[in-house]
């Protein structure tokens, strides 16, 4: 295995707050952090440090012209008691702002307060205040902790689709996923099934079979000059030919209708004819 190279640099510490944070800066002048104690500062392992380099964000910038090692190389750096892997600053406040915006609330207060202590940098600078050291470290420290820039507690907690470098699903998680997705398919299969095997006809078709409803209505309102539809209705029903009667027909085209069979619409007319002769 090919050893870490080894750099000549300068070590500091600096403090966030009370969170001690050590930053290399190597020949190049860049300063660099441990991808560790970045991850360390939120409450998180490494691990997500290497799901945020996999994921699609972080690969994007890299076509926006973003330059940056591989955070899987290892570094040994002078003094120090073991190699390290190394972040750009860049990269870690990406990484704080993306969990961040994915509801982790100390990424949140960290990336707040960074930002704020900046503006009264350079709102000091312009009105040539200077305050100490300790006084920065102590107001950054009191906007890190719980009881520091309230505002945060009226942010939104989740933002689900900018995270983009969830943990991996388990087994458990993945067989629920796979029955779920099974089931659902189950479903679509049963309503195919259904679909398939109702009757159904072309409208060209129908004739072949009867007539229609309306039809029938007409023709006995006509024939025995009624006055309305109902009546002939009601006529149907007298003799046993209501929906209800069992001789109709239901087919399905665009929606269900009712067809009357020819043997049945003959047996009508003859009714149809009988009383129209007792009407004479």
């Amino acid at each position: 295995m090919e050893e870490p190279s080894t750099y000549k640099a300068q070590r500091r510490t600096i403090y966030l707050g009370d969170i001690p944070l050590e930053v290399a800066m190597l020949p190049n002048g860049e300063y660099c952090l441990s991808q560790t104690q970045v991850a360390s500062v939120i409450d998180k392992s490494r691990d997500s440090m290497l799901y945020f380099s996999r994921s699609k964000y972080f690969k994007s910038l890299f076509d926006k012209g973003f330059e940056c090692w591989n955070l899987g190389e290892k570094l040994s750096i002078e003094g120090a008691n073991k190699p390290i892997n190394p972040i750009p600053i860049d990269v870690a406040c990406l990484y704080w702002q993306k969990w961040s915006a994915a509801g982790n609330s100390k990424a949140q207060r960290l990336v707040l307060a960074l930002l704020k202590q900046t503006l009264y940098e350079l709102a000091d600078e312009a009105f040539e205040v200077k305050p100490t050291v300790s006084e920065k470290n102590q107001s950054l420290k009191e906007d890190l902790s719980s009881q520091g820039l309230k505002p945060i507690d009226f942010l939104p907690q989740k933002y689900t689709d900018f995270l983009e470098f969830p943990a991996p699903e388990t087994e458990t998680e993945r067989e629920l996923k796979l029955k779920i997705e099974l089931a659902r398919l189950e479903l679509e299969k049963e309503k195919i099934k259904q679909i398939s095997s109702a009757q159904t006809y072309d409208p060209s078709e129908i004739r072949k079979l009867g007539t229609f409803r309306p039809e029938v209505l007409i023709h006995i309102k006509d024939r025995l000059k009624l006055h309305s539809w109902e009546e002939a209705a009601q006529f149907m029903e007298q003799f046993n030919f209501g929906r209800e009667s069992g001789k109709w027909v239901s087919v399905k085209v665009s929606g269900e209708i009712l067809v009357l069979p020819w043997s049945s619409l003959q047996e009508l007319k003859r009714i149809c004819t009988q009383i129209k002769a007792q009407q004479n």
